[in-house]
């Protein structure tokens, strides 16, 4: 049994809502860079250890234009000729729209990378982020209007994380002596100071349209969010400031109207999901009769993440309060501005599973979308577990 099907198979297992690192750890199953994980607790009280899983980035997809705009694509024109935004801020597609095809596109790599992976868009679809896999660390690629480009590497692994649609990347430098959040824009890489002291910051980095980013830091020497604290950096700035936020409370998301999103947790187990403003104040997200809720990603008016025990996704409109409880095996990872979500390699639309077309003998994985449909992962041969054959874009 591969790792990712093992840790699917005991948070299945489990009553309560694992830890965002941990999920991250499940989306990122079958690479090679080790995180620190919060433990948690099954039905009945049994811990379940979980300390360090080999993993790969998660992905997210914040801030930028809106459905319904002309789409920036990023992608050869033959790929997006008929394909033009055909959502709606409700998440409907409007009369004459695409059908549930999305056609695929094979992105080129830079030269001399062999295991490449897109993971992340800007909501308008021009900017894509990825990386390749060298022995146990990241190369970043960043492409622009579909060309790609290596990033320089100013550590022994460079992890990119998110990208506005003005092509502001954030993500963690990682080596042996330290590990940084960053900005890079226009080929300069900007440290972002955390406060003083010895901070591991985790899962990554989220950036809203505007450039502000927030992540969340715990001593170094803690484990599972210990004594964590939710940090924001103001666009432009390279000082952190401490989100004044509840104990337990992390971060996972920002929109552009400064919108936070994420779970609290006690005692390292997730206990609901929130949705917080700038000065602290909070609201707990409604989750199903029965189920505990995890926030995870957010964008616009919509938020997702994931509900236990039924181990199952969820969306919710910021807007209403209302929560939907998706069919889909796992939780949401990625949402859109048209609510569209991501869920383990699948994009639902409209409550449906979009196709995302690849030739036969090979297995489609998606990893983000942005606001105007554009899909983006990675093909492999045969099933989720096979090799990888590269980044892969859709328009949908």
């Amino acid at each position: 049994m591969n790792e990712e099907q093992e840790l699917r198979d005991r948070l299945r297992a489990v009553d309560v809502p694992a830890s965002r690192i941990e999920i991250d750890a499940l989306v990122r199953a079958g690479r090679r860079r080790t995180f620190r994980r919060r433990s948690f607790q099954g039905a009945g009280g049994v811990a379940l250890a979980t300390a360090v899983l080999l993993a790969v980035p998660s992905i997210v997809t914040r801030a930028g234009a809106q459905p319904g705009a002309a789409p920036a694509t990023g992608l050869p024109a033959e790929a997006t000729a008929s394909a033009r935004p055909t959502v709606t801020a409700d998440g409907s597609r409007p009369a004459g729209g695409l059908t549930g095809r999305c056609p695929v596109v094979e992105l080129p790599v830079p030269s001399g990378m062999k295991d490449v992976t897109a993971v992340g868009v800007d909501p308008a679809g021009r900017y894509i982020i990825g990386y390749d896999v060298v022995g146990q660390d990241f190369r970043p690629v960043l492409w622009t209007d579909g060309k790609p480009q290596a990033l320089p590497v100013p550590g022994t692994s460079v992890e990119l994380s998110a990208v506005n649609a003005d092509g502001v990347v954030v993500g963690v430098v990682q080596d042996a002596r330290q590990e940084y959040v960053f900005r890079y824009r226009n080929g300069v890489y900007t440290r972002l100071r955390t406060p003083q002291g010895n901070w591991h910051v985790y899962p990554e980095p989220a950036i809203n349209a505007t450039g502000d980013v927030v992540i969340n830091a715990e001593p170094q020497g803690n484990s599972g969010g210990k004594d964590s604290i939710a940090l924001f950096w103001k666009a432009g700035s390279t000082t952190a400031v401490k989100l004044p936020l509840p104990d337990g409370a992390n971060v996972f998301g920002i929109t552009d109207d400064g919108t936070i999103v994420g779970t609290m947790y006690r005692n390292g187990i997730g206990i609901a999901a929130y949705a917080w403003d700038r000065q602290g104040n909070g609201r707990k997200l409604k989750a199903p009769d029965g189920e505990t809720a995890a926030g995870y990603a957010v964008r616009g008016g919509w938020a997702t993440g994931g509900l236990w025990p039924s181990h199952s996704a969820a969306r919710w409109n910021l807007r209403t309060g209302e929560v939907t409880q998706l069919a889909a095996d796992g939780p949401g990872e990625a949402v859109n501005a048209a609510g569209w979500v991501v869920v383990n390699g699948s994009v639902l639309r409209d409550g449906d599973a979009a196709e995302l077309e690849v030739p036969d003998g090979q297995t489609s994985l998606a990893r983000a979308v942005s606001d105007t449909g554009m899909v983006v992962g990675q093909a492999r041969a045969g099933g989720r577990t096979g090799e990888n054959l590269g980044p892969r874009a859709w328009r949908c």
